[in-house]
């Protein structure tokens, strides 16, 4: 007994119409290619756009690429104090800008080699003396000095009108 049909020959879960098959694949591929548009480009970077400039210097670069993996979590990308850490620790890490600036270039290699206890301070700074070679600290110490600096924004004074008071 042959089958009449082809359906006949197919199992019984098999779909009729193949070609539903391919159209619905179709609309489900259309429906989603706007989701996968790329994706949007990352914030900008003061410090790279300053090294684009010319106004970084290799050694500042590598410090400041040193200071991203082993500071950032708790200092922040640029040393504001803003990590993602910085909201568990007490006392949290200062900014830059206000702390560097009091302290001198023997301490501030003391802390980046042996951490903030070697001042008699947190003991929440870890000492890197161990993990980084020489280079590595000095290209640190030459970034915290890029980031010890006010921004252009904050050497500039604002000369923009203010509004009147009523």
């Amino acid at each position: 007994m042959s089958p009449r049909h082809p359906q006949e020959l197919r199992s019984p879960g098999a779909t009729r119409y193949p070609q539903r098959r391919l159209w619905r694949a179709a609309v489900l591929l259309v429906l989603l290619l706007p989701g996968c548009r790329a994706a949007p480009l990352p914030a900008k970077d003061a410090v790279q756009d300053a090294f684009r400039a010319d106004t970084l210097t290799a050694r500042e670069a590598r410090g400041h690429r040193v200071f991203l993996q082993r500071c950032a979590t708790c200092h922040g990308l640029e040393g504001r104090g803003d990590g993602q850490n910085a909201y568990n620790l007490q006392p949290p890490p200062p900014d830059f800008q206000e702390s560097l600036a009091k302290l001198s270039v023997t301490d501030r290699r003391k802390v980046v080699e042996g951490g903030t206890a070697t001042l008699g301070r947190s003991p929440l700074c870890p000492p890197w003396g161990r993990s980084l070679g020489p280079d590595d600290v000095d290209a640190v110490l030459a970034w915290l000095d890029v980031a010890s600096r006010p921004s252009a924004a904050e050497r500039e004074p604002d000369t923009r009108p203010r509004a009147r008071r009523r």
